[in-house]
């Protein structure tokens, strides 16, 4: 039995195949999920195909435009690679839009970016940000348009360590932190560029455009693919926003310190 859904998302078109019905349902939940619901049919030319094989005795194999990604028997470990393969797929081969490896919030009618990888407490710092009254956009991908201005991504915010626990959980940003959650574009007022150190001071060093747009290009997921478009975007989030650096502590206080930050910018 072959099984396929075709669907857009963000301008990016993606074909999910399997041939057990059980992983073809799972995996349109996980799509559904992730994506926060923002999927339309579609038929056609796809640019991505992810194929969920189930093969004799029991285990799977995912396969992304033929290209071996995993396999195994522990299907539990399955959601959460599939989650991540769905979004960076999208990121990737989106063509109007531009997704950043960041956290972003707004303040002021202002989005702030703050790019960083995995594990260098991004999520914490969104949390804070969101608790201290900043509108929640994304503690992901920050989504970028033709015309430079954030769109939200407004996903559950993924924290680490909970009561010791290595994992990851979920917090509902409007339900769990009172936040309110960005629902229109905004404008970019500042790209921070930052992560976690012990016992150092905030900071900020302003970055000319140059600099800056340097400084965030690693974290554009599509950069290999589509470099121009990359470059393109954030000059013009250069020409009217700003780009600064710093390490920071503590994320709460550092919070704090950012928005007087901000509302310094902008006043």
């Amino acid at each position: 039995m072959d099984l396929s859904y075709g669907f857009k998302a963000y301008d990016a078109r993606i074909l999910i195949r399997s041939n057990d019905p059980a992983l073809h349902e799972l995996a349109l939940s996980i799509t559904r999920k992730c994506l926060l619901d923002n999927i339309r049919p579609h038929a056609g030319t796809y640019d991505v195909t992810l194929d969920l094989t189930k093969l004799p005795g029991g285990a799977y194999e995912m396969r992304r435009n033929g290209e071996h990604l995993s396999s195994g028997e522990n299907l539990d470990l399955l959601p959460d690679y599939l989650n991540q393969m769905v979004r960076i797929s999208v990121a990737e081969f989106s063509r109007d839009l531009l997704f950043i490896h960041a956290g972003a919030v707004g303040w002021r009618g202002k989005g702030i970016l703050l790019p960083a990888l995995s594990h260098r407490g991004k999520s914490s710092f969104v949390h804070e940000l969101v608790s201290a009254g900043a509108e929640y956009y994304s503690d992901d991908f920050a989504i970028l348009d033709q015309m430079g201005e954030l769109h939200p991504f407004a996903r559950p915010i993924s924290m680490r360590g909970r009561n010791g626990d290595p994992g990851t959980y979920e917090v509902d940003a409007v339900q769990e932190l009172g936040a309110k959650v960005g629902v229109t574009p905004v404008p970019v007022g500042l790209i921070l560029i930052t992560e976690y150190r012990a016992r150092v001071r905030w900071r900020p060093r302003m970055l000319t455009v140059g600099e800056g747009v340097l400084a965030t290009l690693p974290f554009a997921i599509p950069l290999q693919r589509y470099p121009e478009k990359c470059l393109r975007i954030l000059n013009l989030v250069g020409s009217h926003a700003a780009f600064a650096q710093t390490p920071r502590g503590d994320a709460k206080r550092a919070a704090l310190q950012l928005l007087e930050f901000m509302d310094a910018l902008t006043s």
